[in-house]
This record gives structure tokens, C-alpha cells and sequence, in this order.
């Protein structure tokens, strides 16, 4: 008894609960098993039961369900194929137009359409041969009627297999013969997969009882006498002509041990025979889903009993309410007998929850001498201890945030500084150019300066827009471009009847990004206002949109580029240019169309 009071309280409670737990499960299991075995095992084979007859009534939908499309495919394949073929009669007959050429050509799409093969015969010959993968056999269409579908199966299978329907009309003077599978098209497949998908759902509500096997066949009703007595593991079944399994089952290779072919179809409904299997006592449920003159159609699930006797639910789903009963009265027991220990266990709960909503000065003030009373000390001396360096935290945080933002501000005013003298010495290096050109007579000469002018300010231009900016990271590309535009065009005086459209709504570009493209638009404009225009009339359209992908775009109604333009062999520099810009640094793509004038499409990464 000493040595039970020195151990923890953990172990104190658990040991007891255990126990008594213990004690009354052990009672109940004892009372309550074999009652509770034999329901089960009698619960188990009506559900068993149901779940072969909620089969056998999905299955029953499958079977009228692919009986009534595939009547429904075929008549609605036929009439389509015959409409084909009286507007293709139509058409030789009235349309003049209508060539040799034609006739194949719609012969042609109705044979990618249906899985038929199609022969063009004229005096005894064959001018056209459209095969089709489904179509294995040939057929002597001699013997059979105009206009009329006639169906032709060679197999002795009782599976389900395709057949042939053949159809030989007259096109002026040439005979058109089709040869079709029944499967006029190629969903019937997809279609099989899923009631297959459906149907073996079905099949694993059984898999918690038993480990049996399930499957579906077709039984040849005019089997002979002499194999009547035989089982399906036995008979011989050459070409399937005796039985043939579903491929909608779960399992292809039947047993049925004792059970004989005469039992199974003497079952009308739903039977359930008890036999041997390898020595082992067997359950099959027969279920009779559909027949006809010749065959028989049945559901067959078999399973050993003794599937059902070592398969059966946990038996204390059928003793947990006595369960919980038993328990709640040890918890109530426990409660009473440690009520002080459960208290400041609460206690120490409530005093962690409330510190996880920030009251770090709340605190337990359990003391004592046991485990619970040294517990509680220990939190409170540790979140005595978490209280003050979360103060010293908040401290140098506060302090290490300051000299962040000081600094951040410095690398600002530097970073402006940056562009403002890159701006400065562009603009020194513009002034110089202009001196340069009025020393120069040469025409090309100054044009060669313009342009190097020209872009030597669409970077100046960037440079100002982001020394003017509160954010030096983006530039407004709106803003930009219009100021840009505008210097560009004012160089150009006889060119004022020229309208310049910009579409950019709310784009933000980097330096990498705004540069490349401000210099686009600078060679694109001033080639257009060069050369674009005959009469010193009409539009150029700027816009940027941004979606996947930026997409920039500049459109003129000029002259355009000539008709032996090739975007693969540029001859101008201001082309070869804008092809650089974008492909090395946007690391995009050009495209230019001519219609009604140039249409340059760039689109680069966001």
C-alpha cells in the first residue's frame, strides 16, 4: 500500500479506471458473446441475401438499360448512315458541281464518322477501298438486296461479341458497299466501364462479411445432357459455348465444386444452395436475371461459411452502450475519489489557455507538496520567466526596427540621388548631340544623331519619372510614354495631322521592364512618322494590357512594310532593334501583322 501511494498520480488514476473497466467489460463479454455470434452470423447472410438481390436488380436495370441503347444506337446509326448516302445520291444526280472528288470526300467522313468499311464499285471494280480497323471479315454482298440492312454472325460464343450489318446501295452507275460493326460508333466502351465501375461498388458492400467470389455468366440452356451433372470447373468450354463470365465481374475463373450446371439453372428467382468447395462448406446465391430461348443469364455469388463465422462485426459495436455505461460510472467514481487533484488539473488547463490568449500575468497558484501542487509551481516560475523575455523581445525588436527603417531611408535618398545624376549626364549627353548636329550638312548623318537622340532621352525620360516618384521600385507607364509621345512627335512639325492613341490603364513597370519598352515605342513612332504615312495622315494606336502574359502593342494605318516583308530577314536597324529588345531583354516574343497598315504585337513575362 505504501509503495501504490509514491506513485505518480498519473498512474494512480489510470491503474483504476483500467481495473474497474476491466472487471465489468470482462462480465459483459462473458454473458453477451454467443448471443451475440449467432445474431450476427444470421444478420450477416440476410444482408448477404439483400445485397445479392440489390444486384440482381441494378444488373436487371444494366441488362434493359444496354438492350434498349443498343436498339436505339443502331437504328439512330442506320438511319443517319442512309441520310448520308440519299444526300450524296442527291447531289450526283442534281448538282452539277458535285465531282468524283466530292462523292470520296463525303464518303470519306462518313467513314471516320461510323466504324464501317466502305467499297466504291463500277463495272465489277473497285475504285475506292475506305477500310476501319473494326471491320476483320469480307462479305460477298451478291447475295443481298439493295437498300436494305441485313446482319451476319459467324460466332458460337455466348458472350457478348460484335456482329456485322452490311448494306449495298446504287450511285448512278456504281454500287456502294458498307460493311459495319454493330458498333456503329466508339463510346460504347466508356460507356461499359462505368456501369462495370457501378456494378462492382455494388459487389464490395459484401467484401466486410466474407472473402467471397462474385460473378456473372451466361449459361447455354441446350447444354448437353451428359454435362448437365458436371460443374463449371469441369466442362469443357471451347470458344465460350457452354458458359462465358461478364467482364463486369469481379472474378473470371468460376468453381463451383459440388454445385452442378442442373442446379443452377433449375434456379428461377434467388436460391441459396449449401455445398462443398474443396472440402469446404460452401454458400451460393443463384440469382436469375435474364434468359432467353437459348441461353441464361445469373448472378453468382459463392463464399465458404466459415468466411461468415471468422468475418463477423466487432462485437463491441453490439456492447457499446453497456460500454459507455460502465465507463461513465468509473469516471464518476474517479471524480469523487480525486476530485481536489481533477480541480487544479482544471485549474493549471484554464490558467494555459488564458496565457494562449495573451494574459501573460495570469498565473495558478496551486501549491502542495504532491505532483499536481510541484507542477503548478514550476508553471508559474515559467511563465514568470516567458513574461520578461518576451518584455526584453519586444525591446530590442523595437530598437533593431528603428535602425532598419533609418537605414532604409538612407539606400532611398541614395538610390534617388543615383537617378537623378544618371538623368543629369543623359541630358548633358543629349545637349551634345544637338551641338554635334548643327555642325553637320550630311542628312543621313543627322538622321543617324536624331535617333541616337531620341533614345538617348527615352532613357533619360525613365530616369526622371523615377527621381520624380515617391516609389523608385515602379514607374506609371501611362504617364511615361505619354510625356515621351509627345516630345517624339514635336520633333516632327509636318507630321501634325498624325493622331497618336495610348491605351494604358493602371500599369506599373520596373526599370527593367519600363526601358526596353519606352525604347519600342520609340523606334516603332518615329519609323512611322518617317515613312509610315503617304499624305502626312493618320492614326497610330499604343495600348498595354496585362493579363497572362503583358501584351504591348502598336498599330499604324499607314502603307505597312511591303509585301516581301519577312520578320526572319530585317534589313532596318530600328526593326532589328525592337526584335532585340524583345527577345534578349524581355525575353519575349515579336509578332508583326499587315493589315491596313504595321501591327506590332510584343508580349514579355509579368
Amino acid at each position: 500500500m505504501a509503495n501504490f501511494k509514491n506513485l505518480p498520480i498519473s498512474l494512480k488514476i489510470g491503474f483504476l479506471f483500467f481495473s474497474l473497466g476491466l472487471f465489468l467489460l470482462s462480465i459483459l463479454l462473458i454473458l453477451l458473446i454467443p448471443k451475440i455470434e449467432k445474431e450476427q452470423y444470421n444478420n450477416a447472410l440476410l444482408q448477404t441475401e439483400k445485397m445479392v438481390l440489390l444486384t440482381k436488380t441494378q444488373i436487371e436495370l444494366v441488362v434493359n438499360y444496354f438492350k434498349e441503347y443498343a436498339f436505339y444506337e443502331k437504328n439512330e446509326s442506320k438511319i443517319e448512315i442512309e441520310t448520308k448516302i440519299d444526300k450524296i445520291k442527291t447531289n450526283s444526280l442534281l448538282n452539277k458541281n458535285y465531282t468524283t472528288q466530292n462523292l470520296q470526300e463525303d464518303l470519306k467522313k462518313l467513314n471516320n464518322k461510323f466504324n464501317c468499311e466502305i467499297n466504291l464499285i463500277k463495272d465489277d471494280k473497285n475504285i475506292l477501298t475506305l477500310t476501319n480497323e473494326k471491320i476483320n471479315e469480307k462479305f460477298d454482298f451478291k447475295n443481298f438486296s439493295y437498300d436494305f440492312w441485313h446482319n451476319i454472325d459467324n460466332s458460337t460464343t455466348l458472350c457478348p461479341h460484335t456482329t456485322n450489318y452490311l448494306f449495298k446501295t446504287k450511285i448512278k452507275n456504281q454500287e456502294l458497299q458498307l460493311t459495319c460493326s454493330s458498333y456503329f460508333h466508339n463510346n460504347h466502351k466508356n460507356i461499359e466501364q462505368n456501369v462495370k465501375n457501378i456494378i462492382q461498388e455494388g459487389f464490395s458492400l459484401s467484401e466486410n462479411i466474407h472473402k467471397g467470389k462474385i460473378y456473372m455468366m451466361w449459361l447455354n440452356k441446350n447444354i448437353k445432357n451428359e454435362d448437365l451433372e458436371k460443374s463449371l470447373d469441369t466442362i469443357a468450354n471451347e470458344d465460350n459455348k457452354n458458359f462465358c463470365v461478364s467482364k463486369i465481374s469481379n472474378y473470371r475463373m468460376p468453381k463451383s465444386g459440388e454445385l452442378t450446371i442442373e442446379d443452377i439453372l433449375n434456379v428461377n428467382e434467388t436460391s441459396n444452395i449449401k455445398h462443398k468447395i474443396d472440402d469446404k462448406t460452401t454458400l451460393t446465391w443463384i440469382s436469375n436475371i435474364d434468359e432467353n430461348d437459348n441461353k441464361k443469364f445469373v448472378l453468382v455469388m459463392s463464399a465458404y461459411e466459415e468466411d461468415f463465422k471468422n468475418n463477423l462485426n466487432n462485437q463491441i459495436t453490439k456492447i457499446l452502450p453497456i460500454s459507455i455505461l460502465a465507463l461513465v460510472i468509473s469516471v464518476l467514481f474517479g471524480y469523487f475519489l480525486f476530485k481536489r487533484w481533477i480541480k487544479n488539473i482544471e485549474t493549471l488547463s484554464y490558467t494555459a489557455k488564458e496565457v494562449c490568449l495573451g494574459k501573460l500575468n495570469f498565473r495558478s497558484n496551486i501549491k502542495g507538496n504532491d505532483d499536481i501542487g510541484i507542477l503548478g509551481v514550476a508553471f508559474d516560475s515559467m511563465l514568470d520567466k516567458i513574461e520578461n523575455n518576451i518584455k526584453n523581445l519586444d525591446f530590442e525588436v523595437a530598437n533593431r526596427t528603428e535602425e532598419l527603417s533609418n537605414s532604409l531611408k538612407a539606400k532611398e535618398l541614395l538610390l534617388q540621388e543615383i537617378h537623378h545624376r544618371v538623368k543629369n549626364n543623359l541630358s548633358l549627353t543629349i545637349n551634345f548631340i544637338k551641338l554635334q548636329k548643327y555642325k553637320i550638312k550630311d542628312k543621313n548623318i543627322i538622321d543617324a544623331l536624331t535617333n541616337i537622340e531620341n533614345r538617348v532621352y527615352t532613357m533619360a525620360l525613365l530616369h526622371t519619372k523615377l527621381y520624380e516618384s515617391k516609389n523608385l521600385d515602379f514607374i506609371d507607364f501611362e504617364l511615361y510614354i505619354i510625356q515621351l509621345v509627345n516630345d517624339i512627335k514635336s520633333t516632327f512639325e509636318e507630321e501634325s495631322n498624325i493622331l497618336i492613341d495610348i491605351n494604358i490603364k493602371n500599369i506599373f513597370l520596373n526599370i527593367e521592364q519600363a526601358l526596353p519598352c519606352g525604347l519600342i515605342i520609340n523606334e516603332t513612332v518615329v519609323n512611322a512618322l518617317k515613312y509610315a504615312f503617304i499624305n502626312k495622315k493618320g492614326i497610330i494606336e499604343i495600348s498595354l494590357k496585362k493579363e497572362n502574359d503583358y501584351i504591348l502593342e502598336i498599330k499604324d494605318n499607314g502603307k505597312g512594310l511591303g509585301k516581301d516583308f519577312n520578320i526572319d530577314e530585317l534589313s532596318s536597324l530600328g526593326l532589328n532593334l525592337v526584335k532585340s529588345i524583345t527577345t534578349i531583354q524581355l525575353n519575349g516574343s515579336l509578332e508583326i501583322n499587315q493589315n491596313l497598315g504595321t501591327h506590332l504585337i510584343i508580349k514579355f513575362p509579368l
